[in-house]
């Protein structure tokens, strides 16, 4: 029985096993996989091998700040190399690049472990990993990448942030886990469940590889929404909420962050300030700083008008943010949070994603012009308080 995943269908009793077969649950949407199905684990965003001191010339790179970025870096800096890097005064320089350390009270539903998170600063998937760590109270290092040279994570064959390194007392080998939605999923299944066992946990969220109407491969993780629990442990609400938990996950990530850009990037203006603050903030240095923020500024400003087409969104693309908070507030209702009296994993992610824009006018003119408000001030004191480290979780997250 140790060999089965058990998951939250409506119908309490039923089981999914590992088996050759792909199988759908018709009712929750969660897939299982035997390891015959399985592809290399690297190459499904989940990746466990040794480190060692040798690297790869590979890079990562976020999506549509990467492409800004990366342009505008190439045009200013070419036939001149990079610079030495002029990290911020408040991080410590070391040969991986600069780091910082949260100070955060170990969750007590955690083995003594280390965690590394790579990322860029104000990328909207690692805030969104950052605030499920603070608020779990796990204790992490922090790497920020450079996104023009991404020497951070050279060794890397995945090619995007966030990216966090597990290593756990007693094992030699380090376990990589990639997409901020998976990354969640892993850490949070680990947490409830009573056998500590990564490696099994991992093999939970296998590649899945489809066509589209075009012929195009896709890649997707399975499951990567979903934190698995055993149903025997599990009461018919708590599925109901966890059904509910995962529709907002997912929407997160197929709705409400595409919002930002077109957003951030609304006109010259607004991108000329977003880049001036990402630059500050971020891990360039100066050839690149000054190529960012005046080059990446323009094309980014472009490219947010191809945003807005491609995800339909309103003349005013404040309107369309701004019906996307009404739509996460009446979800939410009376409630304290989408996840009731304390945060779910929902919460904490749709704060994570607007606490990468909290210094810019989008943010200032979403709270003036909607009631989010209150709630994410709640949140934001909950991840800041690491709230959810002394709860215990185990079966009953």
């Amino acid at each position: 029985m140790a060999a089965s995943v058990w998951n939250s269908c409506r119908n309490i009793g039923q089981k999914f096993v590992f088996t050759p077969l792909l199988r759908n649950c018709s009712q929750c949407g969660v897939t299982q996989s035997s390891k015959t199905s399985l592809r290399p684990l690297k190459d499904a965003g989940i990746q466990r091998r040794e480190l060692s001191s040798r690297t790869n010339s590979t890079g990562s790179g976020g999506q549509w700040l990467r492409l800004g970025l990366g342009v505008a870096g190439m045009t200013a800096v070419t036939g001149a190399g990079y610079i030495t890097y002029r990290y911020r005064q408040a991080m410590a320089t070391t040969a991986d690049g600069p780091v910082t350390t949260a100070q955060c009270q170990s969750s007590v539903d955690l083995p003594p472990m280390k965690v590394t998170l790579y990322q860029y600063l104000t990328c909207p998937f690692c805030c969104k990993t950052r605030a499920f760590l603070e608020y779990y109270g796990i204790d992490f290092q922090v790497i920020e990448v450079n996104p023009l040279s991404r020497r951070e994570i050279g060794w890397s064959d995945y090619k995007k942030v966030p990216i966090v390194i597990v290593e756990l007392d007693g094992k030699d080998d380090k376990q990589q886990l990639n997409d901020s939605s998976v990354i969640i999923s892993i850490l949070k299944t680990f947490m409830v469940n009573t056998h500590k066992d990564l490696d099994k946990i991992v093999s939970y969220y296998p590649l899945m590889v489809t066509q589209d109407a075009n012929g195009k491969e896709v890649r997707e993780i399975a499951n990567k929404h979903w934190v698995m629990v055993d149903l025997e442990t599990m009461s018919e609400e708590y599925g109901k909420r966890r059904r509910a938990e995962v529709k907002w996950r997912k929407w997160v990530d197929d709705h409400f962050v595409h919002m930002l850009a077109p957003n951030i990037y609304r006109s010259q203006a607004e991108a000329l300030q977003a880049f001036d603050y990402i630059t500050n903030v971020q891990n360039f240095g100066p050839w690149e700083k000054w190529a960012a923020k005046y080059g990446g500024s323009a094309i980014m400003w472009t490219i947010a008008k191809r945003l807005k087409s491609k995800y339909q969104l309103k003349d005013d693309v404040r309107e369309s943010l701004y019906d996307a908070a009404n739509e996460w507030l009446k979800g939410v209702g009376k409630k304290k949070f989408m996840g009731g009296s304390q945060p779910n994993l929902a919460d904490l992610a749709v704060y994570g994603v607007l606490s990468s824009i909290e210094d810019f006018d989008t943010f200032r003119d979403l709270m003036e012009n909607t009631k989010m408000r209150p709630w994410y001030e709640r949140t934001k004191k909950a991840v800041k308080t690491h709230a959810g480290a002394n709860t215990t979780h185990v079966h009953a997250p």
